[in-house]
């Protein structure tokens, strides 16, 4: 029914977590909503954990961690140890998991790898259906602005990691837009010890779907959904004509 999920950015979770970065979550508007919750909370395209462990390490209880990559899975089990965390592997568009939660949230762009409508309402819809009434969900969505939506054919160096084994990895990366599908497709190379050096791996391909605030509104509202809280980033800060609101907090409507 649907069409697979592209998951070759995350293949190696070693990489991944190399390149997420260790995420700021302390002092800051989505740990201070996350613990105001009082009940079960789910987390959609959790990877390998990166922000279910640490929810963890602070007192965060009955947590549920969802992804649709088992190699990440498998490494955000091993980094949990014995986190109360459970861990399941789904996909977001079609999951079905015979409990309903009082918050669910999906940070790092997960709505916008819903590339189609069919896979936005999908997910939506398994949303819906896994709170409880009047449960929230709290997102976060790709935003680019129109001035920025240029082409990048040519590689251009991005950043360096250090792996595990010692050697740095420098990255580069490809943009490209289809306005007719409304896609941002990012094509990311890596390579050992130097930006000419030999592949770490082949490139892989990040394709997201950008939308703008009347559309995700929309989206909300009729797939069962009211918006009661926008924020520019997840420090809590107030939209702007210069900084949209791209994280969103909703209440299921019922």
């Amino acid at each position: 029914m649907f069409d697979p999920i592209d998951l070759s950015a995350y293949a190696d979770p070693i990489i991944d977590e190399l390149v997420s970065g260790e995420p700021k979550i302390d002092d800051t508007f989505f740990l201070n909503t996350i613990r105001s919750v009082r009940g079960s909370i789910l987390e959609l395209g959790c990877g390998y954990g990166r922000l279910t462990i640490p929810l963890a390490q602070r007192g965060i209880t009955d947590l549920t961690g969802l992804d649709l990559s088992k190699p990440s899975l498998d490494y955000a089990r091993l980094k949990a140890k014995d986190l109360p965390i459970q861990w399941i592997e789904g996909d977001v568009r079609t999951f079905q998991l015979n409990k309903k939660y009082q918050f669910v949230f999906a940070r790092g762009s997960v709505f916008s790898f819903m590339l189609t409508r069919l896979d936005q309402e999908a997910m939506l819809a398994r949303v819906h259906e896994h709170l409880i009434d009047n449960g929230q969900f709290m997102l976060d969505f790709f935003y680019c602005p129109p001035h920025r939506m240029v082409d990048t054919l040519e590689e251009v160096e991005w950043f360096q990691i250090i792996h595990p084994n010692g050697r740095e990895i420098f990255l580069s990366r490809t943009d490209k837009f289809d306005h007719a599908q409304q896609h941002y497709i990012q094509t990311c190379y890596e390579r050992w010890d130097k930006p000419n050096g030999e592949l770490v791996r082949l490139p892989w391909q990040l394709t997201l779907r950008y939308l703008m605030s009347q559309e995700i509104d929309s989206l909300l509202y009729y797939n069962g959904f009211k918006i009661v809280s926008k924020c520019a980033d997840y420090n809590g800060s107030p939209e702007t004509s210069d900084e949209p609101a791209r994280i969103l907090i909703c209440k299921k409507r019922i």
